[in-house]
């Protein structure tokens, strides 16, 4: 389905029924990968609802280029939220998609009812991230593997679109410093995450003094992949406490 608004067609796909989980991609990514993550932790018991979308700009969701500012994209995300979600939600973000879930919990913390950032993107200027030098993981089997499986995934992309957006890529309210966010939180990195790092995100710690915060060894920017039975753990508990949290 699409949710049209002013200079966007938002791609949305909902499913399951109950309390709403929103789930943010990454940089130049689509809702497919998303999806191959979280269903196998779903049954058709479940009581959460998982929106899937595509953000704008990105796969199936056009937007007008000459608005096109990661600015729009979170306007776009918090207008979606208040008319078709309206009530309490979980947010979930992966990378670029963390980056944003982020800022929209400090902009709208009262409907955010649990926040879970997957390798959250937390400096937009790739030459200030603090990097590890991890040469030597890309040519492990655990990578290679993970790769092949997320290169399955690959679509191609509206790079016009994307360079637009590329030229307004951080948010022009800087987020380095949120009010602090009470409630379940889920924070997941990679130790060997050569494309946002994992020290950047430490500073990052005390705006959410209910987060269970995790560097996984062995685990690069897909980590979900990479450490998927771990990952797999700490979802479901950070789903248990949400819940818990009522």
């Amino acid at each position: 389905m699409f949710y049209e608004m002013k200079n966007l067609k938002l791609h949305v796909e909902r499913m399951g029924q109950g309390q709403p989980l929103l789930i943010l991609h990454g940089w130049a990514g689509h809702m497919a990968p998303m999806k191959a993550v979280f269903e196998p932790l779903f049954t058709c018991e479940s009581t959460i609802e998982r929106i899937y979308i595509d953000l704008p700009g990105m796969a199936e969701s056009v937007a007008t280029l000459s608005v096109l500012t990661t600015d729009f994209v979170l306007k776009s995300l918090i207008e979606f939220i208040q008319a078709e979600i309206k009530g309490p939600l979980l947010l979930a973000g992966y990378s670029y998609g963390g980056y944003l879930a982020r800022a929209i919990s400090a902009q709208i913390p009262e409907q955010i009812k649990g926040l879970f950032l997957l390798a959250p993107m937390i400096e937009p200027a790739h030459d200030k991230r603090q990097l590890p030098d991890v040469d030597w993981f890309y040519e492990t089997a655990i990578c290679k593997q993970a790769r092949k499986k997320s290169d399955s995934f690959w679509l191609v992309q509206n790079e016009v679109a994307l360079d637009q957006l590329r030229k307004h890529y951080g948010l022009q309210k800087s987020i380095a410093q949120v009010p602090v966010f009470e409630k379940p939180t889920l924070i997941l990195l990679g130790q060997q995450d050569g494309t946002v790092g994992y020290k950047d995100q430490l500073k990052m710690l005390d705006d959410y003094p209910r987060a269970s915060f995790a560097i996984l060894d062995m685990a690069g920017h897909n980590l979900q992949a990479e450490q998927s039975q771990v990952f797999n753990f700490f979802v479901k508990n950070w789903l248990e406490r949400c819940e818990k949290n009522g």
